[in-house]
């Protein structure tokens, strides 16, 4: 398994994901065939070349899609770069210019939050920059990748935020944080993780979710950067009104974002 582990993470979007996170993927996708070709160490075969690229292709849009392998991301923490550190990930880089209005908006709607939850977080906490929240709130950082969380890590205890962080898979992993949450992040996850039509997936995350107010968000433009002819989600709309929540939404430039509340 570690020498499938290897080859996965020869790319280079890749590198940085947990070992931990991959092997589940990898386990998920295994069939007979494919142990059979793992335990003979075939791995030049067809069909292993093949399971090699589905692996890839599920990891890559939970993380790969959004990344810039050109920027060293430790490297700039410690020099308190945040601002390049934002720019390193294509979402926080989208945000930038509208980041401080953003929150404005959220907390208007919201309440500004004593406690934090992001799911599948990427570099979106180092925005704390923008939320006008003093450092003692409390602050969960999420994410596939242990190398982004170690950047994550090393950004609050610089500006003296009470947060913590947590390698985590959105998709199968437990959301027994034993607290209740006043806010969670949930920006761009659930199409990231769906890969069937059903929406089963954010339905049963939705209702796991441990926060008083979820924020959910999802693109407004396609990953080649050409604009959606339709932005609003109709099917996250119905299920949100089948699931009894109302919901307002704030709309960027290339993102849409639902608030809604859950009862705690």
């Amino acid at each position: 398994m570690d020498e499938v582990i290897k080859i996965i993470l020869k790319k280079k979007e890749l590198a940085n994901l947990d070992k931990e996170l991959v092997k589940k993927v990898i386990n998920n996708n295994l069939n007979t065939k494919i142990k059979k070709l793992i335990k003979e160490e075939r791995f030049k075969n067809k069909d292993f070349k093949e399971f090699i690229k589905i692996v890839r292709s599920q990891l890559r849009r939970q993380y790969g899609a959004f990344q810039n392998p050109k920027m060293e991301r430790m490297e700039l923490v410690k020099k308190k770069d945040y601002l390049n550190l934002l720019k390193s990930h294509q979402s926080t880089k989208e945000r930038l210019p509208y980041y401080k209005d953003f929150y404005n908006k959220l907390w208007k709607i919201t309440g500004k939050p004593g406690s934090i939850l992001d799911v599948g977080c990427g570099m979106n906490p180092v925005s704390f920059e923008y939320m006008n929240l003093g450092n003692n709130i409390e602050y969960l950082a999420l994410d596939i990748s242990k190398k982004d969380l170690e950047v994550i890590s090393e950004y609050f205890r610089q500006k003296g935020i009470n947060g913590s962080v947590k390698v985590f898979d959105a998709a199968r992993d437990d959301y027994n944080f034993n607290k209740v949450f006043d806010a969670c992040f949930c920006f761009k996850l659930f199409e990231i993780l769906e890969t069937t039509n059903s929406h089963r997936l954010t339905e049963d995350i939705i209702l796991k979710l441990p926060a008083k107010q979820v924020i959910a968000s999802f693109s407004t433009k396609t990953l080649s950067d050409a604009p959606m002819t339709k932005k609003r989600r109709v099917w996250f709309e119905v299920m949100l009104k089948r699931l009894g929540y109302s919901f307002e939404t704030i709309e960027l430039a290339n993102e849409l974002f639902y608030c809604f509340k859950k009862d705690f």
